[in-house]
């Protein structure tokens, strides 16, 4: 009786444990993808004492409380801007369920190691008309 008992528990954690596996493997294949917020607050940026490495950080705004994964992400360029002005976008992932319908706030950086010589500052992309400009003194 008590081997039976054995083999039906380690059956169970077995089932259990493929069953968790499984619904981790979903839940990382329909990982939600961000949107680009409408309003940037504001942008600043930092350089290290070797101008090696820039930091951006950015405060987005978001329409109730819940968003999550804010990511600041650089755009794709074939060629560096003329104006030496590189373009990033904020991008958070909107909730899903009942949320708290309060404006909130986002927070999210991106840390740049070797920034291009030529850079004059950055340009934070929302929505529409929502951007935020920083230029660098050098």
């Amino acid at each position: 009786m008590l081997r039976f008992v054995r083999a039906a528990a380690f059956a169970f954690a077995f089932a259990v444990a493929v069953l968790t596996l499984t619904v981790s493997a979903q839940e990382k294949k329909e990982e939600k993808k961000g949107e680009v917020l409408k309003t940037i607050i504001d942008a600043s940026h930092e350089f290290d004492k070797d101008k090696k490495k820039l930091t951006v950080n950015v405060i987005g705004q978001v329409p109730t409380g819940g968003w999550s994964g804010a990511k600041l992400t650089p755009r794709a360029t074939k060629e560096s801007p003329k104006d030496g002005i590189y373009e990033y976008d904020l991008t958070a992932v909107r909730p899903s369920g009942i949320v708290t319908q309060v404006i909130s706030k986002v927070k999210a950086s991106h840390t740049w190691e070797n920034p291009p010589a030529d850079i004059k500052g950055v340009k934070v992309y929302g929505a529409g008309a929502g951007a935020k400009t920083i230029k660098f003194d050098k």
